[in-house]
C-alpha cells in the first residue's frame, strides 16, 4: 500500500488481472522447462562422459590381460626365469627412480641429512610377506604423509632405521633409505612432490599408499 498525496490514507496496490497472472505463471513455467532442459542435457552429457570412461577403461583392461598372456607365453617358450626377469626390471626401475630424485635435488637445492628433522624429505622402501607388495622406493616429505605413528617413528631417525606399519591390511616393514634437507630459507614453506614405485610398478606417493593405515600400529624395528 502507498500513502495518498494529503497524507489521510493509503491506497492498495492493484492487483493483477486474471490476463497478467496467466502472462506471469507462463513466463514461470517457461523458465522451469529451460531449467529442465538445460538439467538433462548436463545429466546426458555426464552419462556419455561415464559410458565413454568405462569403455576406455575395459579397453586398458583388455589390453593389460592380453600382456599377461603374452608374458606367459613368452615366459614358456623361452624357458624366461621370472625371479632373474624382475631383478632386471627392479635394477631399471631403480635407475629411473634414483634419476628423479636426483633432479629433486638439484631443483630444490636439497642437500644429504643425517639425521630425520621436522621439514625432512625421507627416501623409503617396504617388504612384506608377499613378493610384489611392497613399495619399491618411496620420497616424500615425512611431515606430510598424513600418518603421525610413521612421523613419530621416523622423526630423529637416521638412515637405516625400520619401522612395522600396516598398509591397507598388509603388514609392511618399511626401511629409511636416505634424508634430504631442504634449504634453510625455504625449509618452512617448500613442499616436495612425491616420486615412488611400488613393487608392482605403479607409481604412487607414500601419503596416498598410507592414507587408508593412519590408524595403524606402527612399531620401531630395533
Amino acid at each position: 500500500m502507498t500513502m495518498n498525496g494529503n497524507g489521510k490514507g493509503f491506497r492498495q496496490k492493484p492487483q493483477e488481472n486474471r490476463k497478467e497472472r496467466l502472462n506471469t505463471l507462463e513466463k514461470r513455467l517457461a523458465q522451469i522447462e529451460m531449467a529442465s532442459r538445460i538439467s538433462q542435457m548436463m545429466t546426458q552429457q555426464m552419462m556419455n562422459n561415464m559410458r565413454n570412461m568405462q569403455q576406455d577403461l575395459g579397453r586398458a583392461l583388455g589390453l593389460l590381460s592380453e600382456m599377461q598372456y603374452k608374458i606367459l607365453a613368452i615366459q614358456e617358450v623361452s624357458g624366461l626365469d621370472l625371479v632373474q626377469m624382475n631383478e632386471v626390471a627392479n635394477a631399471k626401475r631403480l635407475v629411473d627412480f634414483n634419476e628423479a630424485s636426483d633432479r629433486e635435488d638439484a631443483d630444490g637445492q636439497f642437500t644429504v641429512g643425517d639425521v630425520v628433522e621436522a621439514d625432512s624429505t625421507i627416501i623409503l622402501t617396504s617388504t612384506t610377506k608377499n613378493v610384489d607388495q611392497g613399495i619399491f622406493r618411496s620420497r616424500i616429505k615425512l611431515a606430510d604423509c598424513g600418518v603421525p605413528d610413521l612421523i613419530k617413528a621416523f622423526t630423529g631417525a637416521q638412515v637405516g632405521a625400520k619401522a612395522n606399519v600396516s598398509l591397507n591390511g598388509v603388514d609392511h616393514e618399511i626401511e629409511l633409505l636416505g634424508i634430504r634437507q631442504p634449504p634453510p630459507a625455504q625449509s618452512a614453506s617448500d613442499e616436495v612432490s612425491g616420486v615412488s614405485n611400488d613393487g608392482s610398478g605403479r607409481e604412487q606417493v607414500l601419503a596416498a599408499a598410507t592414507t587408508s593405515a593412519q590408524d595403524g600400529n606402527i612399531q620401531v624395528v630395533q
